[in-house]
């Protein structure tokens, strides 16, 4: 594999200097004079000659102005010779390099009219940054990328970012409130938590310094962002360690771009209360001049959310004689064939304490055995009476009931230069972390267990053109994450959840609980240089260095009290301390090949050094990109190669538990292979549509195993399974007068390699498709639907307990109305989630063994909305 990487490394290397060396040998092209001969020559009809000058030289040396000259009157004459495709061809060329290009006033009406033609099907074309860090279109990126723009979140009345997330292909999404809020598994791959895609803000990564997973919740805010661009498969070409399945970058508007006079003070805000005592407030401020714009955004967002008491898994009302039903019974035998009721007498001698207990039964076998102990009548009155003292009754001083309250807020303050752009982010949730868990684990108030987490980031991003071929952007940002002293988790030992026994019983020992108190803290400090290079019109280079410095915290400080911060200290202490010093440096290069006018090939490949303390990370990590784009007609054609690796968690290294007491510092990343092929085709300017079909092969994925450790045995995480995923993915969008609609579907086959079963909680296929339409002026209309197939999981599949087996299909209508007041910049919008109130569950996370994690998550019944949206529009002669 070494030798590969090192020939990819050689190839790319003589690839960029042959197809430099023209540059390099000789320019033959002077443009102060070919451009004013070739505009001679157009004025007198000698076309030929105006081919002849202008098509060697176009893609060679001419600077950006010249080539823009340049395609100007080889667009005119082509248009001149009635080749309309052509010219259209040439003014697309022209409009991709400079967008606000207009004719010249002398123009022919003709060429005015084909001109406006070829821009507003351009202005279709989405430019997107995130797959090679700059700016290009999106049909011929080397990845699958699918966008939402401004307009979408607002059209589609998206009211949280994890909203959006549902609509997307590819995405199986597990929402359950949580200490999580929602899990989704991208293309397939389930894991514990969300953290094998990564999320940016503006190119600055939101996933955790320690668990490398991100908190989708409801804390971020819509109101700034421009788009949000989601690449699918490997990127860790261009971004390292944890771009395993995918990219989710969240771009935030240019603000000293706005239209408008040079000075003035802009607001766009929003503002909704509906259901579930859902209320939130979200919107941007900024003033600027010329020269600098500073924006403050911020958001707000409480809710009650859904109450789950009406199921059974979180009822913590008081305890009936009825739920104990076969609760503590001893039935069956062990794993060596000893009968548990036996086992459980000899030790705990429980007979020959209680003789004659009404509190339970005994069943021998002819031998005396005791092969069986079932809990009495008299047993479950005993044992919910006691309970009772949990249940139904107070802690700490507050109701025992269900709650999953929300309190999220999100602030961030943005400075722009014209080359410079100085950001600080601050946000921070609080919420019920309950229905994860079930109540035979765990017990619920108003503001126990709690998860409460914050993030802050500062960055400064600064970009400069040395010339048209050469530029460069550097990003530095400093990172704190943090798990907030006031989190909590509430445990118990009760009857309930069998944590006490038969003979606790017949002591009429009363249960208690304990919360405990968790804080945990990391920081970071990450700079990333990159270079972009353009040495010819059929070559461009991208590449960078990228340097990460960390302190990361292992496990918890917990405490019974809050803020345990202050005031608690570690239950395991790891060797050298719990805070780890890593170092991390990155290196990429991809170069970019136009080989022929219908044919592009992109190579990259980057390395990745880690090291953590002395000994500890992963080393060197290697992972090459290759793609080939072929259009043809209406029609354009992918084929991409690409490997990515996840670096283990901090948590997974070197988190430690009782039954998982042996860290284990050189984890080794999981790998993945990941081959796909698509086809874009434009039926007509109103309609195309986009198929992918993908095969992923991943080694190394992280679990359990037994090994020795002092004189027995204990888990630790180790790379040990393998994966193999394949699917097909497909969009499609389509627009006409007063209607714009899309939609898409996936199909996902995953399965676990060593296990040979399918891995749990994946829909084999999934479907989604929304419609707006436009009836008048200022009312519009608009509705969607999302299909989720049934998923298996539990007995039969690999990755999960869940004593359920399978969860049904289920469609989701949502819909919406909006209406522009007659005000300047102000509109309102009623939003109808779940239209027919359909009732459906998703399947729990993690173990989802319906005991101590949930089985199934229920998902909100019909929602009701109304926002109301308002930008504040300068006046045109502001100044």
């Amino acid at each position: 594999m070494t030798k590969l990487y090192g020939f990819i490394g050689v190839i790319t290397l003589l690839l960029t200097g042959w197809v430099c060396q023209p540059v390099w040998g000789q320019n033959r092209c002077d443009e102060l004079v070919v451009i004013p001969e070739a505009e001679k020559q157009y004025a007198i009809g000698k076309f030929e000659e105006v081919f002849s000058l202008l098509t060697p030289c176009l893609e060679k040396s001419f600077s950006e102005n010249a080539r823009v000259q340049g395609y100007k009157i080889l667009s005119m004459t082509y248009l001149a010779i009635d080749s309309l495709p052509q010219s259209s061809r040439a003014i697309a060329q022209l409009l991709a390099l400079n967008p606000k290009f207009e004719p010249d006033f002398s123009s022919s009406p003709r060429y005015k009219a084909l001109f406006q033609q070829v821009r507003d099907f351009q202005e279709q074309i989405v430019q997107v940054t995130s797959v090679s860090k700059r700016a290009e279109n999106l049909l011929y990126v080397p990845a699958t990328v699918v966008v939402l723009t401004q307009k979408d979140l607002v059209q589609r009345g998206y009211q949280t970012l994890e909203q959006a997330l549902h609509d997307l292909p590819g995405f199986d999404m597990i929402k359950g409130n949580g200490l999580g809020y929602s899990n989704f598994y991208q293309r397939g791959y389930r894991s514990t938590s969300n953290d094998r895609t990564l999320i940016l803000i503006d190119g600055v990564e939101e996933n955790d310094l320690v668990s490398n997973s991100v908190l989708i919740a409801p804390q971020y805010p819509l109101s700034d962002i421009e788009r949000i661009e989601v690449i699918y498969g490997p990127a860790s070409t261009m971004y390292g360690a944890n771009a395993f399945m995918g990219v989710i970058n969240i771009i935030t508007r240019n603000f000293r771009e706005l239209p408008g006079p040079g000075r003035q003070v802009a607001f766009t805000g929003q503002m909704r209360a509906g259901s579930l005592q859902r209320q939130h407030v979200d919107g941007v401020l900024t003033a600027k001049t010329p020269d600098v714009a500073l924006s403050v955004t911020g958001r707000y967002f409480r809710s009650e959310e859904m109450d789950l008491s009406r199921y059974p898994e979180w009822n913590f009302g008081s305890r009936t004689a009825a739920d104990y039903t076969g609760r503590l019974d001893l039935t069956g035998t062990n794993k060596d064939g000893v009968y548990l009721a036996q086992d459980y007498i000899r030790r705990t001698n429980l007979t020959n304490r209680f003789p004659g207990s009404n509190l339970f039964s005994v069943d021998y076998a002819p031998d005396g055995t005791a092969t069986a102990i079932r809990l009495s009548p008299q047993g479950a009155d005993r044992a919910a009476r006691l309970d009772n003292n949990l249940f139904g009754n107070v802690l700490n001083g507050q109701p025992v009931t269900f709650s999953n309250t929300k309190r999220d807020w999100f602030v961030r303050a943005k400075l722009e230069f014209k080359d410079l752009t100085i950001s600080y982010l601050n946000w921070k949730t609080d919420e019920g972390a309950m229905p994860w868990y079930t109540n035979r684990s765990t017990l619920a108030t108003e503001k126990n267990p709690r998860w409460v987490t914050a993030d802050r980031a500062f960055s400064i991003t600064y970009t400069k053109a040395f010339s048209e071929k050469f530029q460069i952007l550097n990003l530095a940002s400093y990172l704190l994450h943090e798990i907030s002293g006031a989190t909590s988790l509430v445990t118990y030992n009760g009857y309930y959840n069998g944590r006490l026994g038969l003979l606790e019983l017949a002591r009429d020992s009363v249960p208690t609980a304990t919360t405990t108190y968790q804080h945990r803290v990391s920081t970071q400090l990450r700079n990333e240089l990159r270079l972009f290079w353009f040495p010819t019109a059929k070559v461009s280079v991208s590449g960078g260095v990228e340097f990460r410095s960390g302190l990361i915290q292992g496990n918890y400080i917990t405490s019974s009290r809050a803020l345990a911060d202050e005031t608690g200290g570690l239950a395991i202490m790891l060797p050298g301390g719990n805070n780890f010093k890593t170092a991390d440096v990155g290196v990429y290069s991809q170069v970019t090949y136009q080989a022929m006018s219908a044919l592009k090939l992109v190579g990259g490949l980057r390395a990745d050094y880690n090291r953590i303390r002395k000994n500890g990370g992963y080393g060197t990590v290697v992972n090459p990109r290759l793609a080939a784009i072929y259009s043809r007609g209406r029609a354009i054609f992918k084929a991409m190669y690409a490997e990515a690796f996840k670096d283990a968690s901090f948590l997974q290294k070197y988190g430690t538990t009782a039954t998982r007491q042996l860290p284990n510092p050189t984890l080794l990343p999981e790998r993945v292979n990941n081959l796909e092929f698509s086809t874009h085709y434009q039926f007509t300017k109103q309609w195309s549509m986009n198929v992918v079909g993908f095969l992923a092969n991943y080694s190394n994925a992280v679990g359990t195993a037994f090994v020795p450790f002092e004189s027995g045995q204990t888990q630790q995480f180790q790379a040990i399974g393998k994966r193999w995923i394949w699917g097909l993915q497909g969009e499609g969008s389509f627009k006409s007068t007063g209607w714009n609609g899309w939609w898409n579907f996936t199909y996902t086959n995953p399965w676990d390699h060593d296990a040979r079963l399918r891995i749990s909680d994946i829909a084999d296929f999934m479907a989604s498709a929304g419609l707006h339409r436009q009836f008048t002026t200022r009312l519009g209309g608009y509705v969607s639907a999302n299909y989720v197939g049934a998923r298996k999981t539990g007995k039969g599949t690999s990755g999960s307990l869940n004593p359920i087996q399978r969860f049904d299909p289920f469609v989701v209508l949502n819909a919406n109305l909006t209406y522009r007041i007659p005000v300047s910049g102000l509109s309102v919008q009623a939003s109808v989630r779940n239209l027919l109130n359909t009732e459906y569950f998703v399947p729990g996370i993690r173990e989802a063994d319906g005991s101590n994690y949930a089985a199934r998550f229920p998902q909100d019944r019909r929602t009701v909305s109304v926002g109301l949206y308002y930008t504040l529009t300068p006046p045109e002669n502001g100044r």
